[in-house]
């Protein structure tokens, strides 16, 4: 994944203002998530489907749906 690509996924789950999203990881998860904090290197989000939160290396984000949008690869 290009370093535009992932910075397009990075704003658009800091634009998602408390609202759900899917995530989809690079081993083929996909993950019912909202955002709980961010840092340089990892985003922690709320997994609603196992209803923990989850810390995710931005690295291993491969695609994004929230509002109809989808960026990336979205399976």
């Amino acid at each position: 994944m290009s370093k535009t690509q992932l910075n397009r996924i990075m704003k658009a789950i800091r634009s998602s203002k408390g609202r759900f999203f899917g995530l989809y990881t690079k081993t083929g998860e996909a993950i019912n998530a909202q955002l709980v904090s961010e840092s340089p290197s990892y985003v922690t989000v709320y997994d609603r489907n196992q209803y923990k939160n989850r810390k995710l290396a931005k690295t291993s984000l491969t695609g994004l749906k929230l509002q109809g949008k989808r960026i990336g690869a979205v399976s």
